[in-house]
């Protein structure tokens, strides 16, 4: 399948999927969500789907991955993300894959849905973030580079998921 006949379907799915969760929306009096569709996703996640406050959602979907497993990202990949969207639309901030979550995607037809897609990764072509030490009442973390900079930017904190305690950064060797 060419690029171009990939990102028009994963856009057609979208607005499928979208169209089919309408009635939930309305059910829970709040506006379907419209979003921006990219596919600059790379690594190993297949799709993200990001929505900000007062801001345009936006659904990313890893082309790389969509090309090789075109039938399955269609059918699983594309709802399973619009779900985030649905869920926070009706649900406002909850787990990730949380009940509200996975009871959106048993309305979409996904009964048991899947926090974590099985798609096959070239590991070659992953490039892995740097691992940054942290600690906690309970014991010791690794945030990615990503989460690294969110906390020393001030922009999150990030809790320990045992104890409750806060996560503070280690200095790290070299």
């Amino acid at each position: 399948m060419l690029d171009s006949s990939l990102v028009a379907h994963l856009h057609a799915r979208t607005q499928a999927v979208l169209h089919q969760a309408a009635p939930l929306c309305a059910r829970h009096a709040t506006v379907l969500p419209d979003p921006l569709i990219r596919c600059d996703l790379r690594g190993q996640a297949a799709g993200q789907a990001e929505w900000r406050n007062g801001q345009r959602p936006v659904l990313r979907f890893n082309l790389d991955i969509a090309r090789r497993y075109p039938i399955d990202f269609l059918a699983a990949t594309v709802p399973h993300e619009v779900a985030h969207l649905i869920t926070a639309a009706c649900h406002g901030r909850t787990r990730p894959h949380g009940p509200e979550w996975r009871a959106v995607m048993a309305y979409l037809g996904i009964p048991n849905p899947s926090r974590c897609h099985n798609y096959r990764i070239d590991e070659r072509r992953v490039s892995r973030q740097r691992r940054w030490p942290y600690a906690c009442d309970c014991g010791r973390h690794e945030l990615s580079t990503t989460r690294h900079k969110r906390a020393q930017a001030g922009k999150t904190r990030y809790q320990c998921r045992r104890c409750g305690g806060a996560l503070r950064p280690l200095k790290s060797p070299g």
